[in-house]
């Protein structure tokens, strides 16, 4: 009969093509068979013979699913309501249950989704791979055809072309494990990749990331899903191997990728080894799932805890690091024997509020009986004005915050240390762990108790439905996985690890084979390397330069978040597990806006950074000719015979501990053949993804023009970024004598945060004091506290104004190295007043102030002082012009720029900008 009206369905077999004819008689019906003279008899019950609804011929832009499996070769699908008939060339039609299958046509429903599409295209035909491929670009260009007739509309590639926003599916109670273990930043970065099409989870150095990608994988094995992991190279996804393989994982595992990896995987297929994985629930315990779902509440409670924990330690060592640099200060002022203020029950608020008043006492009128019975009350004074003008006495106010600070904080944490010891805190995260590990071991066993088939290298692709039941979780790279699987197949998941460092023609293959993305990485990190050249052979770059799909100045990770921007779901795991908090810290500050908790602990007698810096004179050699590159003797004779040479340094460290990194292979080479073979080294560029408990960072580059003119090449914040928090628990510069202190540069901005951190002689002897940056800090959130209580606002109003315009300034990429303080005293800026007249000391001592001080956050040096002028108390006021004059020689005597802007004046954001950019671009400190 004709397949494509009937259907006819004999004891649930599809036997259309061998029926002839049929009758029905009373309660049978007659079937007459094609090249058969007999006649068969069936009951009721045992025939169906259905009649087609619709018949849909395919075009070669249209593709058939079971599920997310291809059916290959239809070329027509017969619709019988219930079920469908797909009808493929040359051979028997096969019958499916509807719901099973879909009809797809091509998902690039945009002009421009087509065009960026073609633009990735003909980049292919040039970008290569370095992935053991022979004639990767030819191999790029074939994988990259493939997307060209069809993308499925249900691809992530689809949704990125087609600018479609991203689905997130409602907030649900998810029914979670965490065998892996876990913390708050990756328990919300895993609900977010759960319920979204797309999310972002942003991993800097030490977070843990890895771990975070290992959960995903288990949550989503429970829920039957099929996830693939890729990366730019095998080594990033190793990891995610090595670290299921150690828990007994690898039978989920496929480890394909190019043709060597598939090769050695086919040849010892995993086995299933899940003997004693089957969990036998005690009857009197509450099942499993309600143990986990008791534990989650509780330790969800204590992880905000021990965050908090955290976040209180690493302050108080910021305000012990602080204290140091004030008691140093304070020792240079001679300060004399004074009476100072007493307090009762002085408290860092108390202290705070006597320093803030202090700054209003001009404003107060006559001090009233009221006010002084308040004064007494509150800090056992009579009359502030007394004692606020009295600088001896305020420098040992701002010396007893510290100290009060410093045990109010240590308090803090002991209450948060019993907490967490009282809940038996690390027994509950292990009872988590173990409840967790069991429930999906439970899982597995149910799932691989009975035996699997085996799959050949070839035959694998045919079986491909029961080859991803048996393997859920696929690892390769971006740019082998189309060739792993059959054309058009889609996981349910893929996850892009290191993503910064995809490009996004490889990416692409990879989000054209899954209907949701997880994408792991860090802007801040190392991008990945694109050959420019190809710029001058694609015709369409001008079209797509700039834009998100700018194949040349992004990579996956940054033209997704150009793309969506706040909309998309994104997760910065924010604790960080790998460096001390020292070395870590000015990764934290300079590139993570201070978001960052170190989990690891400082003890004291600790050395995390050390400095050595060479002799005068210019070291560094460049060859240009044959084999080229720039490298420096003098630095390495340094590490040779002054770095290693000296045994306290690496107590109970063997030199397979050390790694050493620099930005040049050449410097790479010849430390290759001058130091120990154990001591692994490599360029920062080779060395993300790894860590040493010491690093050694050699810089290179000297005073010399050649030198210099490096500073393009190394003046790279991912580098730098990368290379220290390679570090775990030792950083070493290596550096030229002055080279970095005298340019504006990301390894001058690490010299400098070591020498502050370090207390370096560059600190302590200069003229100028870093900013007390905590200490203002809070005060300045006690000034605007008081500010809003002050009844003649006017002048503070424009303050407040003139605050934000300069948080919004600093908020702009160039400056992004920079902080403000408010209402900083111009004591606390100078080491002594030897350049000042005694009229000049006698007005800084009486308590003179600045407005605004702008400095550098590594190592708190300012770099500009602004003055906000009010006509009234400044133009209109002969004293207060005569003071502005001693404040701007005094500012002058120290080089420490100062810049006013009167109230009645305009243009001030472009008067701070240019200033600013003056002063950097000329800052020799």
């Amino acid at each position: 009969m004709n397949e494509n009206r009937y259907l006819v369905l004999l004891k649930g077999k599809d036997k259309t093509r061998d029926v002839q004819s049929f009758d029905r008689q009373g309660q049978v019906i007659v079937v007459n068979f094609i090249n058969s003279p007999r006649k068969y008899t069936y009951i009721f019950r045992d025939v169906q013979i259905l009649e087609a609804r619709s018949v849909t011929d395919l075009s070669n832009n249209q593709v058939v699913y079971q599920g997310n499996v291809p059916v290959p070769g239809i070329r027509r699908v017969v619709d019988f309501g219930r079920v469908v008939k797909l009808i493929p060339e040359r051979r028997a039609g096969k019958v499916y249950d509807a719901g099973d299958v879909q009809v797809e046509g091509n998902g690039l429903r945009t002009v421009e989704g087509a065009r960026v599409l073609e633009y990735f295209y003909s980049i292919a035909r040039y970008a290569s791979v370095s992935d053991g491929i022979a004639g990767t670009n030819t191999f790029l260009q074939q994988q990259f055809a493939k997307l060209k007739p069809f993308t499925s509309p249900r691809s992530v590639l689809a949704a990125y072309l087609n600018r479609s926003p991203v689905r997130v599916e409602p907030q649900t109670s998810l029914d979670t494990v965490f065998p892996f273990r876990f913390n708050l930043s990756q328990r919300e970065a895993l609900k977010n990749a759960l319920r979204s099409q797309i999310s972002i989870i942003e991993g800097p150095p030490g977070t843990g990331k890895t771990q975070t990608i290992l959960n995903i994988l288990a949550n989503l094995v429970l829920q039957d899903k099929t996830v693939a992991v890729v990366s730019s190279n095998n080594a990033a996804v190793q990891n995610v191997q090595d670290k299921l393989n150690a828990k007994g994982y690898a039978f989920l595992v496929a480890a394909l990728g190019n043709s060597a990896n598939r090769k050695r995987f086919f040849e010892a297929l995993p086995r299933a080894d899940i003997s004693g994985w089957a969990t036998i629930e005690s009857d009197g315990n509450p099942p499993l799932r309600k143990q986990l779902s008791q534990l989650n509440r509780k330790i969800e409670q204590l992880m905000s805890v021990e965050r908090e924990r955290a976040r209180l330690q690493h302050q108080l060592s910021a305000y012990r690091l602080e204290q140091e640099h004030f008691e140093a200060f304070y020792e240079s002022q001679n300060v004399a024997e004074t009476r100072a203020p007493s307090f009762f029950r002085p408290t860092p608020n108390r202290l705070l509020s006597f320093l803030a008043e202090m700054r209003f006492v001009e404003a107060l009128d006559k001090i009233s009986l009221l006010r002084r019975l308040w004064n007494l009350f509150r800090y056992g004074l009579i009359s502030l004005k007394s004692s606020g003008r009295n600088a001896e006495a305020l420098l040992f106010i701002q010396r007893k915050y510290y100290n009060v600070k410093i045990e109010q904080l240590a308090a803090k944490i002991t209450v948060l240390d019993n907490q967490l010891s009282q809940e038996d805190f690390p027994s509950l995260l292990s009872q988590h762990q173990e409840i967790s590990e069991r429930l999906f071991r439970q899982y597995l066993h149910q799932k691989y108790q009975t035996p699997r088939p085996g799959f050949g290298p070839i035959s694998y692709k045919r079986q491909f439905e029961q080859f991803v039941n048996t393997y859920p979780i696929m690892l390769s790279t971006t740019h082998s996985l189309l060739n792993c699987i059959p054309e058009n197949f889609l996981f349910d998941y893929v996850i892009i690890d290191e993503s910064s460092q995809v490009d996004l023609v490889t990416a692409s293959l990879a989000l054209s084979c899954a209907q949701n993305a997880i994408i792991v990485g860090d802007t801040k990190q190392l991008s990945q390397i694109v050959d420019m050249r190809i710029q001058t052979r694609i015709s369409t770059t001008d079209q797509f330069s700039g834009t998100t799909y700018d194949y040349f100045h992004h990579n996956i990770l940054s033209s997704l978040m150009s793309l969506y921007g706040d909309t998309l779901p994104r997760t910065m795991l924010r604790e960080h597990y790998r460096c001390h908090p020292k070395i870590i810290d000015f990764c934290n500050q300079k590139y993570y806006d201070g978001q960052l908790i170190p989990f690891t602990t400082e003890n004291e007698g600790d050395v995390p950074l050390i400095i050595y810096r060479t002799a005068e004179g210019n070291h560094m050699s460049r060859l240009s000719h044959g084999n080229r590159g720039r490298f420096n003797q003098r630095e390495l004779d340094v590490i040779e015979h002054e770095v290693l040479g000296r045994n306290n340094t690496f107590e109970n460290l063997d030199y397979t501990d050390i790694g050493l990194t620099t930005p040049y292979r050449k410097q790479v080479e010849k430390a290759a053949g001058q130091l120990d073979t154990t001591i692994e080294k490599d360029t920062i560029h080779k060395y993300q993804g790894r860590e040493k408990r010491v690093m050694i960072l050699s810089t290179v580059l000297d005073s010399s023009a050649a030198g210099r003119k490096g500073l393009e090449f190394v003046n790279d914040p991912c580098m730098i970024n990368v290379a220290v928090s390679r570090a775990q628990e030792r950083l070493i510069l290596v550096t030229d004598h002055s080279m970095f202190r005298t340019t504006q540069s990301e390894i001058g901005d690490l010299l400098r945060y070591m020498e502050y951190n370090t207390l370096d002689e560059h600190i302590i002897d200069s003229d100028i004091v870093s900013v007390f940056d905590l200490l203002y800090k809070d005060y300045s959130d006690k000034l605007r506290e008081l500010r809003r209580k002050v009844r003649r606002r006017s002048n503070y109003d424009t303050e407040n104004i003139m605050s934000a315009l300069v948080q919004e300034i600093l908020l702009d990429v160039r400056y992004q190295g920079l902080a403000y303080r408010e209402q900083v005293f111009v004591w606390n800026l100078l080491r002594d007043f030897s350049k000042l007249t005694p009229d000049e000391k006698r007005y800084v001592q009486n308590g003179a102030s600045v407005d605004f001080v702008i400095y550098r956050k590594v190592d708190k040096a300012p770099v500009l002082v602004i003055e906000v002028d009010g006509f009234t108390y400044h133009e209109d006021n002969p004293r207060q012009l005569a003071r502005d004059v001693m404040k701007n020689k005094i500012f002058a005597s120290y080089s420490l720029p100062l810049l006013r802007l009167p109230t009645n004046g305009s243009e001030e954001q472009g008067k701070i900008r240019g200033k600013l950019d003056e002063v950097l671009v000329g800052l020799q400190r």
